[in-house]
């Protein structure tokens, strides 16, 4: 049986842009650039898939631009992450 982790959640807010392209930002949780790259590196990139990139990726906005090609699938492994879309 799966668990979700002990981690504090962080909520964020995903936009859909264009192209299969979206804004992820980062709206709660995070206090420091540092705790932001530090998340996208050891939790986000987990919950990217094999075809997903990260395009851009802003610090002081905690912002990323992202291409996914499966959405919901992705949605489904930010959970594992701690990380709850919290307003599309």
């Amino acid at each position: 049986m799966l668990s979700l982790p002990s981690k504090p959640w962080k909520k964020v807010k995903l936009e859909e842009l264009e192209d299969g392209r979206f804004r992820l930002k980062f709206v709660s949780g995070l206090e420091s650039e540092q705790q932001f790259d530090e998340v996208v590196d050891e939790d986000l990139v987990q919950s990217l898939g094999t075809e997903d990139r990260i395009e851009e990726r802003d610090g002081p906005s905690r912002s990323l631009v992202l291409s996914i090609a499966d959405l919901a699938n992705f949605k489904r492994k930010l959970i594992f992450a701690s990380i709850m879309i919290g307003v599309e």
